[in-house]
């Protein structure tokens, strides 16, 4: 330190160097460099110094303030290189398969590299439904993150790794709310009848983080106990539990959905074959788990579409829609069944059978599904390439 003092201050404050470039050596030469042979060099000279110092820096003389907290270890297993290399193609041009990543890597137990933290926690401020996923693959790295930016401090409120108690005695609202919804993914009723008995002594930001969680888990069953907040003092907390009310009762008042086996059996025989109620009700279930015989009776119907008998085939946009919500939604144990589709396909395509639906495209998109959830299924001994994502 005391070697860059002494450069700097031979060098010259970088604002007078400034000034005397400005106006000129011939009028004005370099503080303390009259006398000297070039002027004009000496300047550039004394400027090369002082930039260097000040890219450099200079530590403090005196520091009388806190040392941050160093992020707290995760014990987890570092990302197999095969995964880490998934998740940035998903990042880069697959952000529809995060969902199902963030879900497969929660249950394998993975470390992921802090390199990945930022645009994940980007994601996470407008995709509201990979927070709490999200929330357990960062861990404690990922809120000691969030700590350091408001932007990022929605991960705070989810669940974490362990249910703590002391979290709901805490006076920070996010550390209160953060346990109630771990209590959700553990124990619901527990989870609602605390919400219900506590609600009274909450302050308004715990109040509103709860109804989020409330919304976030609907059940009709807390409708009577949202209706009774239209009385408390808080004009936002009204206006929430208000919306929230509303969708409660039309879910009360509203049927019980169907069965998707069931509904797609129902629809292919009242239609004979792809109609445009069997494309609402299969897009109105993408994101959704498909079991795998719903799924299988999907498939075998659209091995048929469009041939002889079959009414009124659609535009190619309609198909489209269905193969791309049947390759990323259907189990990928139909990955064979599929293959199996794409030959048979390939053989009609001989006769001059042309192909509306196209099980190929189909079929990459449920190998990149299978490898997605194999990376991460199948652990792998840490190595160096295993933690570094590039």
């Amino acid at each position: 330190m005391t070697e860059l003092g002494t450069l700097m201050a031979t060098a010259g404050d970088w604002a007078e160097l400034v000034s005397v470039a400005l106006v000129g050596t011939d009028r004005r030469p370099p503080p303390g460099a009259a006398d000297a042979a070039d002027p004009a060099l000496e300047l550039l000279s004394r400027a090369a110094v002082a930039g260097l110092a000040r890219r450099v820096g200079a530590p403090p003389e005196r520091f009388d303030g806190a040392l941050p907290v160093c992020v707290p270890p995760d014990p987890r297993p570092p990302l197999p290189g095969p995964a880490a290399l998934r998740l940035r193609a998903i990042l880069d041009s697959y952000p529809k398969y995060l969902p199902e990543w963030l879900a497969a890597a929660r249950a394998a137990g993975y470390r992921v590299p802090a390199g990945f933290f930022p645009p994940l926690l980007d994601l996470g401020r407008t995709n509201t439904l990979i927070r709490a996923d999200l929330a357990l693959v960062l861990g404690a790295p990922g809120r000691w993150l969030a700590v350091s930016t408001g932007t990022w401090k929605y991960i705070l409120r989810e669940a974490r790794e362990q249910l703590d108690p002391a979290g709901w005695q805490s006076s920070d609202p996010d550390d209160r709310i953060a346990y109630v919804a771990g209590l959700y993914l553990r124990d619901p009723a527990a989870a609602r009848r605390l919400i219900h008995e506590s609600w009274a002594e909450q302050r308004v930001p715990v109040k509103l983080g709860l109804l989020s969680l409330l919304v976030t888990h609907p059940n009709a069953a807390d409708l009577p106990f949202v209706e009774g907040l239209i009385n408390d003092a808080s004009k936002q907390v009204r206006a929430e539990s208000t919306l929230l009310a509303g969708s409660l009762q039309r879910s009360h008042e509203g049927r019980v959905r169907p069965g998707f086996t069931e509904e797609v059996a129902r629809l292919l025989a009242a239609h004979r074959g792809i109609g445009r109620e069997l494309h609402n009700f299969v897009m109105s279930r993408v994101g959704d788990p498909w079991p795998e015989d719903g799924a299988r009776l999907l498939l075998d119907s659209f091995a048929g579409y469009g041939g002889q008998g079959d009414p009124a085939p659609w535009g190619g946009w309609i198909a489209e829609q269905l193969q791309t919500a049947v390759a990323d939604n259907a189990p990928v144990g139909l990955r064979d069944r599929v293959a199996a589709l794409v030959a048979g396909q390939a053989v009609a395509a001989l006769d001059g059978t042309p192909a509306r639906i196209d099980f190929a495209a189909m079929l990459t998109l449920l190998d990149f599904r299978r490898d997605l959830l194999a990376e991460l299924a199948e652990p792998t001994r840490p190595t160096r390439q295993d933690t570094d994502p590039r």
